[in-house]
């Protein structure tokens, strides 16, 4: 089943910043501790995403036996996870940060364990603090491989934020910061 999305009318693309990484460069993690692309969260997705043309971003996942939802295939949430990071990751281009306001996602097939998949995610315009991205993913290695095939499409909006929102230098416990020596920091 495939939603209506309608895009505004007065979207307006960004520009690439010269500074920004060019196509088929690899985008830098965002937050070592984020569970999609994060080196230092163990249980997380481990994300990887380049630079694909113009406001496009590639993004890979490897679908491990422990992301499993029905018998031999992948867990929705975990496939919408997947879309949020890489749309995310989309988002760079801005170079501000953002948050997700809306995700949708239609499945279109059934993932198998030990898939491999490639994600296609474009930043489709912004309105303001709006951010309008969209995405795709095929599995292109593994059981019931074919690149040729749309498994599943996403459509996000996203919301530009300050940078005081995020407070990479500490830790959560149960919505609380904690310094690195676990006492608290409020």
């Amino acid at each position: 089943m495939s939603s209506t999305w309608t895009l505004p009318a007065d979207l307006v693309l960004p520009e690439i910043p010269e500074n920004h990484p060019r196509a088929g460069e690899a985008l830098p993690q965002h937050w070592s501790k984020c569970f999609g692309c994060g080196d230092d969260q163990p249980g997380g997705l481990k994300m990887h995403c380049t630079v694909g043309e113009g406001l496009e971003v590639l993004g890979r996942l490897d679908v491990a036996t422990y992301y499993q939802g029905g018998p031999g295939f992948i867990h929705g949430g975990i496939l919408t996870s997947a879309f949020d990071e890489v749309q995310g990751m989309a988002c760079m281009v801005l170079q501000r940060p953002v948050v997700t306001g809306h995700l949708q996602v239609d499945f279109a097939r059934p993932i198998p364990l030990g898939s491999v998949l490639e994600f296609r995610a474009r930043l489709d315009g912004t309105v303001r603090r709006k951010v309008y991205t969209s995405a795709e993913v095929r599995i292109v290695e593994g059981p019931m491989a074919d690149p040729d095939i749309v498994v599943a499409t996403s459509r996000g909006l996203f919301l530009t934020v300050g940078a005081e929102h995020f407070d990479k230098g500490k830790d959560y416990v149960d919505g609380v910061p904690v310094s690195p020596h676990g006492t608290s920091s409020v």
